[in-house]
């Protein structure tokens, strides 16, 4: 797993570092907090960020916001002081994990592995919700075009939805790209 790690404290940075290293983690970068992050992601390409910070301020959060829409990644920040309302926008910004204080190799190794662990179950109800969200646009599609043939060719619910499967079937393409089609043309003859 390739870790960037973003701190300017040098010596916080070292725990860290080592810390990583024992848990099998290859160091992509070490960066200071005025680095340009997207810079550094796009050069690096690190699996996980890690923050370490005494106390992050709303403008690196609002970047890191930005970043994780663009280049969503599991991003750990290891703060001085414990701060609720940061802590809050942390986590709208997409932190998977904000962790106070006490910094050792077995929290950073745990921070690791939760956060790496909270990133994937995340990207996986991600993706299903965007197939869900593909599959439902789909019906809707094929359900207009059985509208359209039912109201202009007089046929039942069944007899549409097998009037386009078979043509899907004859044409060898998927039921929703015949559906499509069909929707093409009704709107092509308005016109």
């Amino acid at each position: 797993m390739r870790v960037l790690v973003v701190d300017d404290d040098g010596e916080r940075a070292a725990v860290v570092k080592d810390s990583l290293r024992e848990s099998g983690a290859e160091i992509a970068a070490v960066i200071g907090i005025d680095a340009d992050l997207r810079a550094a992601i796009q050069v690096h390409r690190p699996d996980v960020i890690i923050v370490d910070l005494a106390s992050p301020y709303r403008d690196y959060l609002e970047d890191l916001m930005s970043i994780n829409r663009e280049t969503p990644r599991p991003i750990a920040l290891l703060v001085g002081e414990e701060d609720r309302p940061l802590m809050a926008r942390a986590v709208r910004a997409g932190v998977s994990i904000y962790a106070v204080d006490g910094l050792s190799a077995k929290l950073v190794r745990s921070i690791m592995e939760t956060v790496s662990g909270h990133f994937h179950r995340f990207q996986t109800v991600n993706e299903e919700l965007e197939k869900s969200r593909a599959a439902l646009n789909d019906r809707k599609i094929v359900e207009r075009a059985k509208g359209l043939l039912m109201a202009h060719r007089d046929l039942s619910e069944d007899q549409a939805y097998k009037t386009l499967r078979r043509m899907a079937m004859d044409q060898n393409r998927r039921l929703v790209e015949v559906a499509e089609a069909v929707l093409n043309v009704a709107d092509l003859l308005k016109r």
